[in-house]
């Protein structure tokens, strides 16, 4: 098929405003108000496009990202079959060289080849993926640290909206946790999930915080509580409170999630698409909870709309997502990167319709939003 060869691969490195800034317990004194992202466009000889997105949030290497794309992978991978997705990644992670930063770049590749794969046979990601196992997937509402009543209203608004749970950004003083936690349950009729994002550095300082909170509101989770590689901490913290852990920092890859399960470290893991280096790798964290009986969700770094039409591709592919997702980046910028109506309505994530993943540049925005290098 030397149709399908890459002969074209164009990276454009994007500037993203935010509606507003982005504040957590990794970040206290630095908000990001804009996001450093990537868009990958192959074309193969035959003339069927690809697109992927490089997403990352923390730390803020975006564009650097986009240079190693542009000037590393692209090279490498030009002249390949892109219907041959193992070799052409395999081909990234070669000239990668198990780099930390891999993944997202891995993971847009890997968005990029599978949306090619789709449009040339005419089908969705989704069953490249194994099929459908839902029409749509529902969402959780994410809420950054603010006033007490800004966290309040913003919660409401989610609710009003029709996201299904509320996530609310700790890890600050305790007292301004406490405060926000208790206006926000008063809002709203759901179990709050608390991220701390690592902001609590010992277990007793974790223990007392998050107690103070669960008698303040009811908690669904506490998500990473202590630092990514503080698997014996999490575990404790479990015993200890008898109040459930999520995994998130701690679980970006499969060799994560095989040490969290051997460690008995969390209730429940938060899965990230760019993190695990890509959907299929991200589909097998899901089978390993699965076969140890852990439930998981599909977490978010804020993508924009290429990488969120992949994940709600695979968001209805999972054999089992038993709680709402926080896949909902595209609501969190002034404008997006792709063209058409919105796949978030009333709290639900849905893939767009059409072959591969479904979504066309808006090169509009690209123009915009473009930073030169």
């Amino acid at each position: 098929m030397s149709g399908s060869r890459i002969r074209q691969v164009d990276v454009f490195a994007i500037r993203a405003p935010r509606k507003e800034a982005v504040r957590s317990g990794l970040n206290l004194a630095d908000p990001v108000t804009a996001s450093e992202f990537g868009v990958v466009r192959l074309l193969t000889e035959d003339g069927v496009e690809g697109l992927g997105e490089i997403s990352i949030t923390f730390p803020r290497i975006g564009h650097s990202l986009c240079h190693a794309a542009r000037k590393l992978i692209a090279p490498a991978i030009t002249g390949l079959d892109a219907l041959a997705i193992p070799t052409v990644l395999a081909e990234v992670d070669r000239v990668l060289g198990g780099e930390l930063s891999a993944p997202y770049l891995r993971a847009a590749f890997e968005m990029a080849l599978l949306d090619a794969t789709g449009r040339h046979f005419g089908v969705p990601v989704w069953a490249l993926l194994g099929g459908r196992r839902r029409d749509r997937a529902a969402l959780a509402w994410g809420i950054y640290q603010k006033s007490p009543d800004e966290m309040a209203a913003d919660a409401a608004a989610g609710r009003a909206a029709g996201f299904q749970a509320i996530k609310l950004k700790v890890g600050r003083e305790l007292a301004a946790d406490l405060a926000a936690v208790t206006a926000v349950a008063r809002a709203v009729d759901v179990p709050l999930r608390l991220d701390a994002n690592m902001a609590w550095r010992t277990v007793p300082e974790a223990v007392r915080a998050m107690r103070t909170l669960a008698d303040a509101a009811p908690v669904a989770w506490f998500e990473q509580p202590l630092g990514r590689r503080h698997l014996e901490g999490l575990r404790a913290l479990r015993l200890q409170t008898g109040l459930p852990v999520m995994a998130d920092e701690s679980c970006h890859t499969l060799r994560d999630a095989y040490e969290l399960a051997r460690a008995e470290a969390a209730d429940v893991w938060n899965v990230y698409v760019t993190e695990a280096g890509g959907l299929r790798s991200a589909a097998e964290i899901f089978a390993l909870a699965a076969a140890v009986g852990v439930p998981c969700i599909l977490g978010s770094q804020a993508e924009m709309g290429i990488a969120t039409a992949a994940c709600a591709h695979l968001a209805v592919a999972l054999p089992e997502l038993p709680y709402p997702i926080e896949t909902f980046g595209p609501l969190r910028y002034e404008r997006d990167i792709i063209t058409g109506a919105g796949m978030i309505a009333q709290g639900w994530l849905t893939p767009p319709p059409g072959a591969g993943l479904g979504v066309e540049l808006d090169w509009d925005a690209i123009r915009t939003m473009e930073v030169k290098e």
